[in-house]
């Protein structure tokens, strides 16, 4: 009897069981727990963000919280005013740009 009792101990301290009641409940926060690592950057550019739900000039903060930049045109982009052939977005287009906010205007696409 008394292995058995100590067997049971034993194998309750290897389980887990002695521990398995509820917890302390976990403070609610407004803050997700969980920040997104891939496609935070801190140099502007413009993409889809998804808390916007379209399209928008753009850079993150350190916690990865989006921060829309003036409808101006990023620092770094090309807006050239004549047809030029190169890739946006991974295809390569015909294109120009147009008005104020220095939008693509497609002339056509190369294969």
């Amino acid at each position: 009897m008394n292995r058995l009792t100590i067997a049971i101990a034993v194998l309750t301290a290897l389980t887990g069981l002695a521990g398995a009641g509820p917890s302390m409940p976990q403070p609610v926060t407004a803050e997700p727990l969980v920040i997104q690592i891939r496609g935070c950057h801190a140099d502007v550019r413009r993409h889809y963000v998804p808390q916007y739900g379209r399209t928008v000039t753009h850079y993150h903060r350190r916690d990865c919280r989006p921060v829309r930049v003036g409808g101006g045109v990023p620092p770094s982009r090309d807006c050239h005013r004549d047809v030029r052939t190169h890739r946006i977005n991974g295809v390569l287009v015909r294109h120009r740009h147009v008005g104020p906010n220095c939008r693509v205007r497609v002339a056509g696409r190369v294969n």
